[in-house]
């Protein structure tokens, strides 16, 4: 829907234009209405236009005057000027600019809907248009490195599905890797940013520190690096396109363990910080680089502690934790942390398909556990009814969900007979707050509704009051998202439900012989008589007096 402002000093033009321009059903036009350009700018300040129909010549603020005020407010927006034989040369300059057109004020209504009309096939051209491709095509650029950054914390994060982890995707974010190559981890960690914490500085020594470590690799290997959130650099590696597998991956591994400690020298001297590292022993596919990459984030906070300046490229050891997870295997059921990440962000923002896979998925991991004192299922069930909780306080759900399906179970997995039914227990509950979200939606949108329409049937006589930035203003929304919001929960247009409020409370005042046709017309909002008119007998298929005679005659 676009927004389109008629200003004219002379009410009459005004009026007659607004009325006529509002209704138009194959062009759903948010019509307003100003009576000098005083009000015009004032109403730029309130919201944004995107088609201005505007007399030439104004006291005050002239329409060529308004034109400046437009450029610098909305400078996108469409201007059509009316103006008269004898102003043409008074508007010349002005239509020398993009977007400004105009209207000889003697060409009739039907002349101005086709221009309207025009504009508005300009806008939705414009927003298709190659040019803005292209911008937008240039801000990815720019927005690459970040965009690269997220891509890969994802897979080591699994916030990816493993079909998103494909050559198209690696292409199109600029990564050089190969998603049929395996790929060998590398873990760094500035252990001297512990007495400096402050964001730039981090940054900028990260910076530097990539581009050291970059100069390094980059002569055996293709890589691709990020940064965490607990700012440890991590490297995905490759050896160089045209490599054999085998011999490819032994040059690698040589090159890389031969030039960590030079790295972490360089680091040392040129940009004043210390650094550990661990390597990973082998190459590791795509599947299952989350799972090494917290092996390795293990072999860094276990190894060393509070000391600095670890290299450790021991495979004997890297292998000795990697047996030890598989040893594990068949007693201690494989959980990796970040899925209770992922529970959180998926309750948040309402992906309910999602949460209740992953949420079956951690359910699904412990489920062949015998001991209700296992203590790996204890923390992860923990954690989830931490995450529940949380949300549950903040929304204030506590007691609904208290009284559905019993709170005392849910820090307390000693209630339940088996880690199976824990884990149900837990389901149970995630389906219950994403039900309560969802009833919770609906009655915030339905009271949403109930205010607008409330303000509506109290204000049908001034139209300022009813127009639609101002009851966005109301309820504290975006115009075009109550616009949306009004239809989705009502099932019809904004403005079909404002015109059918008038006709209903036209024909109530109608069956009143006391009421003039003029005052009715002002206590629905049509100002005059004749625009009332024009819209009832539009509407209702019989002018104002005919419907007065009928019901009376009743």
């Amino acid at each position: 829907m676009f927004r389109l402002l008629v200003v004219d000093d002379e009410k009459i033009i005004a009026d007659g234009l607004y009325e006529v321009l509002r209704y138009l059903p194959n062009l759903e036009l948010d019509v307003y209405k100003a009576y000098s350009g005083e009000e015009a700018v004032r109403l730029f300040d309130r919201t944004r236009f995107d088609i201005v129909l505007s007399d030439i010549r104004m006291p005050g603020i002239s329409g060529l005057q308004l034109l400046d005020k437009i450029r610098e407010k909305w400078p996108t927006c469409k201007v059509i000027f009316l103006t008269g034989h004898n102003e043409f040369s008074y508007i010349y300059s002005a239509i020398q600019y993009d977007g400004v057109s105009y209207l000889l004020k003697t060409e009739g209504y039907e002349k101005v809907i086709e221009v309207v009309g025009q504009s508005v096939r300009e806008i939705e051209l414009e927003l298709k248009n190659e040019s803005l491709l292209k911008q937008a095509q240039e801000q990815l650029y720019t927005t690459r490195e970040m965009m690269q950054n997220d891509y890969v914390k994802g897979i080591l994060n699994e916030q990816l599905n493993i079909r998103e982890i494909n050559q198209q995707q690696l292409d199109e974010l600029g990564l050089p890797l190969r998603a049929d190559e395996s790929v060998l981890i590398l873990l760094g960690r500035v252990n001297s940013f512990q007495n400096k914490s402050m964001y730039s500085y981090r940054t900028s020594q990260l910076y530097r520190i990539k581009r050291i470590a970059g100069q390094y690799i980059s002569a055996h290997a293709v890589y691709v690096e990020t940064v965490n959130e607990k700012s440890d650099l991590i490297w995905l590696i490759q050896p160089l396109p045209g490599h054999a597998a085998a011999d490819g991956w032994d040059q690698v591994l040589t090159y890389i363990k031969g030039n960590l400690e030079l790295i972490q020298l360089a680091c040392r001297e040129s940009v004043g910080e210390v650094l550990s590292f661990v390597l990973d022993d082998s190459p590791v596919s795509w599947e299952q680089a989350a799972e090494r990459f917290s092996i390795l984030q293990m072999l860094m906070n276990y190894r060393i502690g509070q000391g600095s300046g670890m290299l450790l490229l021991d495979k004997q050891l890297i292998r000795q934790e990697m047996r030890q997870a598989e040893k594990w295997g068949a007693k201690k059921p494989s959980f990796r942390h970040s899925r209770l990440e992922q529970l959180r962000d998926q309750l948040e923002h309402g992906q309910r398909e999602e949460f209740e896979k992953t949420l079956q998925e951690c359910a699904f991991t412990f489920a062949a556990v015998d001991s209700m004192h296992y203590t790996p299922a204890m923390e992860v069930y923990y954690a989830i009814g931490l995450v529940f909780l949380t949300y549950m306080n903040r929304w204030d759900l506590v007691d609904t969900v208290a009284a559905k399906v019993g709170m005392h179970k849910l820090m307390q997995p000693g209630e339940h007979e088996s880690w199976q039914e824990a884990f149900g227990y837990l389901i149970q509950v995630g389906e219950l707050l994403f039900s309560l979200q969802s009833q919770e939606e609906e009655r915030r949108a339905t009271a949403v509704i109930l205010i607008v329409q409330k303000h509506i049937l109290e204000h049908l006589h001034d139209p300022d009051e009813i127009s639609l930035v101002r009851l966005a203003e109301l309820v504290f929304f975006n115009p075009s998202y109550l616009s949306r919001l009004f239809k989705q929960v009502t099932e019809i247009n904004l403005s079909e439900y404002i015109s059918s409020a008038r006709m209903n409370k036209a024909k109530q005042l109608l069956g009143n012989p006391d009421i003039k046709i003029q005052e009715v017309a002002e206590l629905v909002g049509y100002g005059t008589a004749t625009n009332f008119t024009r819209s009832f007998r539009k509407s209702i298929n019989m002018t104002p007096q005919e419907y007065r005679s009928l019901v009376l005659s009743r």
